[in-house]
């Protein structure tokens, strides 16, 4: 899910009783359909299973403990990271593919490496959706572009997601440019004066905007589409818009790491997640897209209707996903952002 962090519900608590195998994995908060652990547990009484997650509040922290050796057994990164984990080992081949991956829509199927490194599956698509603007409709005049995050009218009322992705992403939507963009002189001459005014009206860099908006302490911000969709039954007046520029459509990602100690048990996970009853089961509770074709097929998916989950042909033309830039201009980026965190 891009970087939000849900409204995290979970914690860390394991459903099963000691004494038996353990599914460790590494999630986003609230980011799985408790009733769906309850399932997976059950089906395992003999060995008994105990199923554990642990949280992480950003990408750039999932990746360094995943780097550092962290023995989780599954781990849901975002699509533009898989290259550098998988490039650097820091992912498991899947190899055979997990059953049910024909359930899979072809657009958003396994993950493979290039081909000049083996072209291998490395992980399964979870999840996918779109980050766009959340807004109170009480308080706010519907927005059409990007710019309205940098409004002086919504100082201290204003968040956008604490991710130097996604904060980079809005800057260069609002400023005319693509959220791949290699533009250097551009970013440093007009999306870094940007960021720096907007940093003086923001309430904060939030990794859990949907609270904020509930609460009414935040008026307008940047958001994941399942994320305000869900937050709108505790805040009704809660609106999703993608703005006129476009936005960013991201797919998280099923992968193994390279120092799981249940691998194969994690396989047992995936395979599940990927029968079209609970997919639509984990898709209906957490209201992000799902991106089994056959649970949508089979009229499983409540929101299956709802542009903005399962945006139309004239609106996909305006979503692009991230590239995670490269070279010299990730380096600037880089910069920027600590720059832009750091003061």
């Amino acid at each position: 899910m891009s970087a939000a962090a849900g409204l995290g519900l979970l914690g860390l608590s394991p459903l099963a009783c000691a004494r038996g195998r353990r599914l460790a994995i590494y999630n986003w908060g609230d980011y799985l359909a408790a009733e769906l652990i309850e399932r997976f547990v059950a089906k395992h009484s003999r060995p008994r299973v105990e199923l554990t997650q642990d949280f992480y509040l950003s990408e750039a922290e999932m990746d360094a403990k995943l780097r550092a050796g962290a023995r989780y057994d599954l781990a849901i990164p975002i699509d533009y990271m898989l290259s550098a984990l998988q490039r650097d080992g820091v992912l498991r081949e899947l190899d055979p593919v997990p059953r049910g991956v024909e359930h899979l829509d072809p657009a958003l199927g396994v993950w493979r490496a290039r081909v000049e490194r083996g072209g291998g599956a490395y992980a399964i698509p979870y999840l996918w959706g779109t980050t766009g603007i959340g807004y109170d409709s009480e308080r706010v005049d519907a927005p059409t572009s990007w710019t309205a995050l940098f409004d002086p009218r919504y100082a201290g009322r204003i968040s956008v997601i604490d991710s130097k992705g996604d904060v980079m992403d809005q800057a260069l939507l609002a400023s005319g440019l693509g959220i791949n963009s290699t533009d250097k002189p551009r970013i440093r001459e007009e999306v870094w004066p940007r960021l720096r005014e907007q940093k003086s009206l923001l309430r904060a860099y939030d990794s859990n905007p949907a609270a904020a908006l509930i609460a009414g302490d935040t008026w307008i911000a940047q958001i994941d589409s399942g994320d305000l969709l869900r937050a709108q039954s505790q805040r009704p007046s809660l609106r999703y818009v993608i703005p006129d520029e476009g936005a960013a459509l991201w797919v998280d990602y099923l992968a193994i790491p390279a120092k799981a100690a249940e691998p194969e048990l994690a396989v047992e996970f995936i395979e599940f997640l990927l029968e079209p009853e609970i997919a639509a089961l984990n898709a209906n509770t957490l209201r992000f897209a799902t991106p089994n074709a056959t649970a949508v097929e089979r009229g499983l998916i409540a929101d299956a209707a709802d542009p903005q989950l399962y945006p139309g042909p004239d609106v996909r033309q305006r979503l692009f996903t991230s590239e995670n830039w490269d070279g010299g201009t990730k380096e600037l980026i880089d910069g920027l952002w600590l720059e832009l965190r750091s003061k």
